[in-house]
C-alpha cells in the first residue's frame, strides 16, 4: 500500500497543527490567580472483584460522583480549546460573565478546590455502601504539575455482601400471607449481591402486588422499615465505626469469602384501618367532553347507561360503545392497579382525548366492612382537536451533480363517525434533477430534470377487529383494523412512465408491551406501465431481467410481521428494535388460473425481510447499529419480482457513499453508466446492509432552541440477483464472493434538532470499498489515504429530515 506525495503533506500539516494547539494550550492557566491551580483531569482506579461488565457500570456511576470536573479537552486530552476561547477576550468576559454562561463554546478555567475533592471521596464511599459493599476503601491524591492539578481516586470496594433470605414482620395475618405468596417475584432473591436501591425496589413491588389485589389505601408509606441482619453480627456490629468495623470485615474474610445478610421486611398499617381493606368498583361514570366540577351535578347533560357504565356528556362526541371498549375497571370486580393504568393507557391510544384522569371516592351508600370498601370511579377527559394537518419537505443531494426534493402534506382526522376511527389523507411530489456543467450558459440551467413521482393514499385505522377475528382477542391487545387504497407515479423523463394502485386491508395488535403484530390477509398492487421512449423499449428487449421487472402486473397477496421493540420498557437506557416480515403473492391468483379463469399477467413470489438494531445510550451520545435486509424469491409465472418488490442501497438512509438505486447488483459494473445522465436504477432480489453510527452531542444555539448532535458512521452492504443474468454479469449472489461484493462507505455528519419539532441530517460520505474492484487496486478498498487522486468529487452529501434508522 502506498501513499502520494500530497497525502504525506497532510500528515505533516496535521502534525504541526498539533504542535501549534498544544503551544495554546500552555496558555490556559495564563489568567489564573497566585497559587492557584488548574484542574486539568480525575482518574479513577478501581479495585474491584466484578465482572468487566459491572466494573465498567461502576466506574461510570463513580465518575458522575465526582463533583468537580475539569474543562473540555480535545486531541487526547491534550487542548483545553473552551478554556483558550475564553481567554482570548478574558477582560470581556470577566465583565460580562452572563455572556459566558449563554454561550456553550467558552469555558472558565476550573479551578482546583480540595474540599470538592474530599466531598467527591465521601460521595463515592456513600454510593458503594449503598451497593452493598459495606467496607469500601476511598482515597483521593493530589499531583501537581506547574500550575496544573489532577486528583487520582484510588478505590477499593471489598467484597459487598449478598442475600440470604427475606423475613415478613407484618401485623395482619391476610397481608402476610398475601405478601408470603408473592415472594417468588421478588427482587430480595437468594445469592444476589445486595444494595440498598434493591429495598426501594421492594417497597414499591409490595405495594403493586397488594394494590393489584385491591387494597386500593395501600401506599409505600405502609411498608415501613428494612432490617438488615448478618449471618455473622460481628461484620456490621458498629457500621459508623471505621476502624472497627474495617478490622472486623477482614477478619470475617478468612472464613466468608461471600459474606450474607437476611433482610427484615416490616410492613405497618399505621393506625389506619382501611389500609388493609380491599376494595371494588361501586359505579362508574364517564365524561367524554369533561369542563368543570359542575358537571357532576348537571342535570342538562345527556345521560346513558350501557352495560352498567354512565355516561354523561353535553354532546355526543365519541360513541359511548367505543369508550366502553377501552375501559378495564368494571363494575362489581376489585380494583386493581393494573385495570386502572390500563384503562387511562387504552383511551390515550384513541388519539381523540386531550386529557384523561380518573377519580375514586368512597362510596357513601354502601356498607363498608372492615374487610371490603366501595369506590365511585369518575372517569372525565377532554376532547383534542379532531383534525391535523401536516407539513413536511425532504431535500436529498450528491455534490455537484445532483437535487431531489419531495414536499408531502397530510390531513387526519382523528374521529371519523365519532367511532375514534383514524382517517389519513396524504399528497405527495417530488423531482430528481442532475447538475452537469457543461450544458447550459447560468448556474440554474446547469440542473436537467431526470424524475417526477406523485403519490396519493388515504387509510382509515378503526380501534378494533373488523371480520371473523373480532371477537379473537381481548380489548388488551388493542386491536385495529385498518383499510387502505391510493396510488403513486413514477416518471422517469426520455425512459417510462409507470403507475401503482394499491389497496389493503389489515390488522395489527400487541402481544405484550413489547411484542405487536401486524397481518394482511388481502393486499392488492396493480402496476402498469402505460410509457416507455423508443430507446427504453429497445433496452428491454435486449436485456431479460430489466423486461420481466418492469412488466404491467397485477398483484394480490397477504403478509404477516412481527415487531419486538423494548425502548419504551427501558425508560432511555441502551434498548432493541427487531422486526421480521414475510410476504407471499400470486398463490390465490395461481388456483383461479389453473381454473382458467383468469387470462392476465399476475406475480408469483415469497419476500422474507428482517431488521434488527441496537441502541447503546450513554450520558451524552449513543451507539446505534442496524443490521437490515431481506430475499424475494419468483416462483411460478414470475421469472423476477416486479419492480415494486425489489431491492436496492444507497442514499441518505442506506449506504451513504452511493446515490439511491446506483450499487449493485454483486460486483456488476458498466463505465458507460458512470457517464451518462441517465441511470437506470439498479435493483435485486436480495438484500444485506449493516449501519454503524456514534452520536454525540456538540453544542446548542439560541439557549437550546437548536440542538446540534454529531455522527460518525459506516455502511455496507449490497444487492444481489437470486439467478444469474447475461445482462449483469457478477450480479448472482454466491458466498464465495460476497466479501468482494459488499460495499463500504463511511463519513461523519451533523443533526440540528429544531426545538425537537424535526431534525435536518447533513452527511458527508465516501466509498472506501468499491466491488467492481477490476477498476481499483487494493481488492476494491480506496479512499483518502489509498487512491492518489481522492478529492472532493469523491465526497456525496446527503441532506434528509430524521435519522436514518
Amino acid at each position: 500500500m502506498s501513499f502520494s506525495k500530497n497525502t504525506n503533506s497532510s500528515i505533516g500539516f496535521l502534525l504541526l497543527l498539533l504542535l501549534a494547539f498544544s503551544l495554546v494550550a500552555c496558555k490556559s492557566t495564563k489568567h489564573l490567580p497566585i497559587n492557584t491551580y488548574l484542574l486539568k483531569k480525575n482518574e479513577v482506579k478501581l479495585t474491584t472483584d466484578k465482572g468487566i461488565t459491572r466494573r465498567g457500570e461502576l466506574r461510570d456511576n463513580i465518575n458522575r460522583l465526582i463533583t468537580q470536573k475539569p474543562n473540555t479537552y480535545l486531541v487526547l486530552g491534550r487542548i483545553p480549546y473552551k478554556v483558550w476561547l475564553y481567554n482570548l477576550r478574558y477582560k470581556k468576559h470577566v465583565r460580562d460573565s452572563l455572556d459566558v454562561q449563554k454561550n456553550k463554546m467558552l469555558e472558565r478555567p476550573v479551578i482546583y478546590d480540595s474540599a470538592m475533592a474530599i466531598r467527591s471521596t465521601n460521595n463515592i464511599r456513600s454510593y458503594l455502601f449503598n451497593q452493598g459493599y459495606f467496607y469500601p476503601q476511598v482515597e483521593d491524591t493530589t499531583i501537581f504539575s506547574g500550575q496544573k492539578a489532577s486528583v487520582v481516586f484510588r478505590i477499593k470496594t471489598g467484597i459487598n455482601f449478598q442475600i440470604r433470605k427475606t423475613i415478613l414482620n407484618v401485623d395482619d395475618s391476610t397481608i402476610r400471607s398475601l405478601v408470603q405468596t408473592s415472594l417468588n417475584e421478588t427482587v430480595l432473591k437468594e445469592g444476589l449481591p445486595f444494595s440498598m436501591s434493591l429495598l426501594e425496589q421492594e417497597r414499591s413491588r409490595i405495594t403493586n402486588f397488594l394494590r393489584e389485589q385491591g387494597y386500593y389505601k395501600f401506599t409505600q408509606e405502609n411498608v415501613v422499615d428494612f432490617q438488615l441482619d448478618t449471618f455473622n453480627k460481628d461484620l456490621v456490629r458498629d457500621v459508623y465505626n471505621p476502624f472497627e468495623a474495617a478490622i472486623n470485615f477482614i477478619t470475617a474474610q478468612k472464613t466468608h469469602r461471600n459474606p450474607t445478610l437476611d433482610v427484615r421486611i416490616t410492613i405497618r398499617a399505621e393506625n389506619h384501618s382501611d389500609v388493609y381493606r380491599r376494595y371494588a368498583i361501586s359505579e362508574i361514570s364517564v365524561f367524554p367532553d369533561f369542563t368543570g366540577r359542575e358537571d357532576v351535578n348537571d342535570t342538562t347533560m345527556i345521560v346513558r347507561n350501557l352495560n352498567g357504565v354512565s355516561f354523561r356528556y353535553h354532546k355526543r362526541y365519541v360513541t359511548e360503545r367505543v369508550i366502553l371498549k377501552h375501559i378495564f375497571l368494571e363494575e362489581g370486580k376489585f380494583y386493581s392497579q393494573t385495570d386502572y393504568d390500563a384503562t387511562i393507557n387504552k383511551l390515550n391510544q384513541l388519539g381523540v382525548f386531550q386529557t384523561i384522569r380518573i377519580f375514586l371516592l368512597n362510596d357513601s351508600t354502601k356498607e363498608q366492612t372492615d374487610n371490603t370498601g366501595w369506590l365511585k370511579a369518575y372517569i372525565v377527559m377532554t376532547p383534542s382537536k379532531r383534525y391535523d394537518i401536516t407539513t413536511s419537505f425532504d431535500v436529498s443531494t450528491g455534490t455537484t451533480y445532483v437535487l431531489g426534493a419531495m414536499p408531502a402534506i397530510s390531513l387526519r382526522n382523528f374521529n371519523l363517525g365519532k367511532g375514534a376511527n383514524l382517517l389519513t389523507t396524504s399528497v405527495s411530489g417530488g423531482v430528481e434533477s442532475n447538475y452537469n456543467n457543461e450544458v447550459g450558459n447560468g448556474f440554474f440551467q446547469h440542473f436537467s430534470l431526470l424524475t417526477k413521482t406523485f403519490s396519493a393514499n388515504t387509510n382509515v385505522s378503526l380501534p378494533k377487529f373488523l371480520g371473523p377475528f373480532g371477537n379473537r382477542f381481548t380489548k388488551g391487545n388493542t386491536p385495529r383494523t385498518i383499510i387502505g387504497i391510493g396510488t403513486s407515479l413514477l416518471d422517469r423523463l426520455n425512459y417510462f412512465t409507470l403507475t401503482n394502485t394499491t389497496a389493503n386491508f389489515t390488522y395489527n395488535w400487541r402481544e405484550t408491551d413489547k411484542k405487536s403484530w401486524e397481518f394482511s390477509p388481502s393486499f392488492i398492487n396493480i402496476v402498469r406501465l402505460p410509457k416507455t421512449s423508443d430507446s427504453f423499449q429497445t433496452l428491454l428487449d435486449s436485456n431479460s431481467y430489466l423486461k420481466n421487472s418492469y412488466r404491467s402486473t397485477f398483484i394480490e397477496g397477504e403478509n404477516v410481521a412481527f415487531t419486538f421493540s423494548n425502548q419504551i420498557a427501558n425508560k432511555g437506557r441502551s434498548y432493541s428494535y427487531v422486526r421480521l416480515a414475510l410476504e407471499e403473492a400470486g398463490g390465490l391468483m395461481g388456483a383461479v388460473s389453473n381454473l382458467g379463469i383468469s387470462n392476465f399477467n399476475f406475480s408469483q413470489y415469497f419476500r422474507f425481510d428482517f431488521d434488527t438494531r441496537r441502541y447503546i445510550n450513554r450520558r451524552r451520545s449513543q451507539l446505534a447499529f442496524r443490521f437490515y435486509g431481506g430475499v424475494g424469491i419468483p416462483y411460478g409465472n414470475s421469472p423476477t419480482l416486479p419492480y415494486i418488490k425489489q431491492y436496492f442501497v444507497g442514499g441518505g438512509y442506506s449506504i451513504r457513499g452511493w446515490r439511491i438505486r446506483t450499487l449493485g447488483p454483486g460486483s456488476y459494473y458498466n463505465p458507460n453508466d458512470q457517464n451518462s445522465n441517465q441511470i437506470i436504477d439498479r435493483t435485486g432480489d436480495i438484500k444485506l446492509e449493516a449501519n454503524g453510527e456514534y452520536r454525540f452531542d456538540m453544542l446548542q444555539l439560541f439557549s437550546g432552541g437548536i440542538k446540534v448532535r454529531g455522527a460518525l458512521f459506516a455502511d455496507a452492504g449490497n444487492i444481489w440477483l437470486t439467478q444469474p443474468s447475461t445482462s449483469y454479469p457478477g450480479g448472482d449472489f454466491n458466498f464465495s464472493q460476497l466479501g468482494n461484493d459488499i460495499a463500504i462507505s463511511a463519513g461523519a455528519g451533523a443533526r440540528f434538532d429544531l426545538a425537537g419539532f424535526f431534525i435536518i441530517r447533513l452527511d458527508a460520505a465516501f466509498p472506501m470499498k468499491i466491488p467492481y474492484n477490476s477498476i481499483y487496486n487494493y481488492g476494491g478498498w480506496t479512499g483518502p489515504f489509498i487512491k492518489q487522486n481522492w478529492g472532493v468529487s469523491d465526497i456525496l452529501l446527503n441532506i434528509a429530515l430524521g435519522y436514518p434508522f
